[in-house]
């Protein structure tokens, strides 16, 4: 049945229940909570107990899209419910035979709208948007979003709306692992390309003017996946006057001069890793990687609405200067 044999389309809606839809508005309540036996979900999409592991989802802080497996979660609550309560919902089990349809009547009994479908959870043409059949009958936006939770638009071909998500983001929380090794690694490229202390002194001296005299600063390896995700972060905030500094290629391919700042920016930052960002000269992370004091990151303060709010304040310190 899941793989649909005999129920096309179930696989794939089975999918869309785990991966998420950029074309679907939130589905769970950031006060919901799912429980099933041994297994609590929630509050929200991150927060998962499983007896007595505790973990958050990488997804948790990512807003007006349906996320990955918060329409399985959604399922999952509404099995325990109809399972808990299974002679109040299924009064007569013997008339259920269509499992994916939707009929709307009229109060005289005429069919106004019918979808049938031989999968098993499918139940609408436009299963994204279950309800933007009713259209015609209510207003648009409530039947696009019944819900009312979060929905930034529903365009899932714009990019803009993906900055700063996606496979890239577990793979930037684990890459924090690696910090040790490449701090390390750090510190031996410069002393093999005889990075000596007038070197790092004129590197810190560079990072510190550009710091001071740009709103944002973004150091980045031309290669690097995260470095050119960060810059589109930054584009989509609207910011068009940051300052980006390559170092080089990637973090192999980097000279003398390239490899003492990237030295000194693990030394004033405690960060190893490509992109560094600065908004008001204030060192806010790399893309998925927070600050030592415990500042997020540059995606997770996207997703907060604070970085608007941070380029924002810098560009009119910056003016005030200037007056």
């Amino acid at each position: 049945m899941c793989a649909g044999i005999g129920a096309p389309g179930t696989l794939k809606e089975i999918l869309r229940g785990y991966f998420g839809d950029m074309s679907a508005p939130e589905r769970f309540g950031s006060d919901d909570i799912v429980k099933a036996g041994f297994i609590e979900i929630g509050p929200g999409v991150g927060p998962v107990k499983i007896g007595p592991l505790k973990y958050s989802q990488w997804w948790g802080d990512e807003k007006g899209y349906q996320r990955p497996v918060e329409l399985a979660t959604v399922r999952l609550k509404n099995m325990v419910e109809v399972l808990t309560k299974w002679n109040t919902y299924v009064t007569n089990p013997t008339v259920i035979d269509r499992r994916g349809a939707t009929y709307l009547f009229d109060e005289n009994g005429k069919v106004l709208y019918e979808y049938q479908h031989k999968g098993v959870l499918t139940y609408s043409e436009t299963m994204s948007r279950p309800l933007s059949f009713l259209t015609p009958y209510i207003d648009k936006d409530k039947a696009r979003n019944p819900l009312g939770f979060a929905d930034t638009g529903g365009n899932a071909d714009d990019n803009k709306s993906k900055r700063g998500r996606g496979i890239l983001k577990p793979a930037g929380k684990a890459m924090g692992l690696l910090k040790p090794i490449f701090s390390y690694e750090n510190k031996i490229q410069a002393q093999v390309l005889d990075v000596e202390d007038a070197d790092a002194a004129s590197a810190r001296r560079e990072i510190e003017d550009a710091v001071s005299q740009n709103d944002v600063v973004i150091y980045t390896y031309g290669l690097s996946p995260f470095s050119s995700e960060a810059l589109g972060v930054l584009d989509e905030a609207g910011c068009s006057n940051y300052k980006k500094i390559e170092l080089g290629l990637e973090w192999f391919l980097l000279g003398k001069e390239a490899s003492a700042k990237r030295l000194e920016l693990l030394k004033m930052t405690g960060q190893s890793s490509l992109p560094h960002v600065f908004i008001g000269g204030k060192h806010i992370g790399g893309l998925f990687t927070g600050t030592a004091e415990g500042g997020p990151g540059l995606a997770a303060l996207k997703e907060s609405g604070e970085l608007q709010k941070m380029i924002e304040a810098a560009s009119s310190r910056e003016k005030e200067s200037d007056e």
